[in-house]
């Protein structure tokens, strides 16, 4: 027990490592929110492995963009500037984007243009701690992990972000990830269905 949380404490401190090895948990959790057939766009794809798990699993038609290749995997991708989503209005099915908003310049931007690209729904993973130690937790990452050709926004601008999305979409559902026992440093799934007809 003490070396699973261990090894699940050290995760979120290390974003590269958390990622791959959580991607096929992460597309297991979104089994009832993408379909055979789905454009899914995945905005600050990284390595793309979420993307490729989706494809392998469900049938998705998968779309990466993000502000330098990082991809590991064989996916389509485009380079963006961080903010402005370069595909017309209603593109895509399904948007994620995955502990992506804390490291944005520019979050509500961008989540706006998650909502002007995605048709049905906004899936968003996202770390929400609440008390102090957590958010010290969450600069030390967004900081250690700088690799963006911006400066972070501030802390509190990704959650407005989230905030005003809630005010657009028909539905909110809040699913707490693993591991649910960091309470320091919660980690929760957000699907904004943005249609009544899903």
């Amino acid at each position: 027990m003490f070396r699973r949380r261990l090894s699940e404490a050290q995760h979120v401190m290390q974003p590269a490592v958390r990622l791959r090895e959580q991607a096929r948990e992460q597309a297991e959790a979104l089994r009832d929110c993408v379909d055979d057939g789905d454009s899914v766009l995945d905005v600050g794809c990284g390595t793309g492995l979420l993307l490729a798990y989706l494809r392998d699993m469900y049938g998705v038609v998968p779309q990466g963009i993000d502000v330098r290749d990082f991809r590991q995997t064989d996916l389509p991708f485009a380079e963006f500037d961080g903010t402005s989503i370069p595909f017309p209005d209603n593109s895509f099915d399904d948007v994620i984007l995955n502990e992506v908003l804390h490291h944005s310049n520019d979050p509500v931007g961008l989540i706006a243009e998650c909502d002007r690209v995605a048709r049905r729904r906004i899936i968003v993973f996202e770390d929400l701690p609440e008390g102090l130690v957590g958010k010290l937790a969450l600069q030390a990452h967004v900081h250690r992990s700088h690799r963006y050709p911006f400066r972070p926004a501030r802390l509190d601008e990704y959650r407005q972000a989230l905030a005003w999305l809630a005010t657009k979409a028909v539905s909110v559902q809040r699913i707490p990830q693993s591991p649910e026992w960091l309470t320091v440093y919660p980690r929760v799934l957000i699907v904004y269905d943005l249609s009544a007809t899903t």
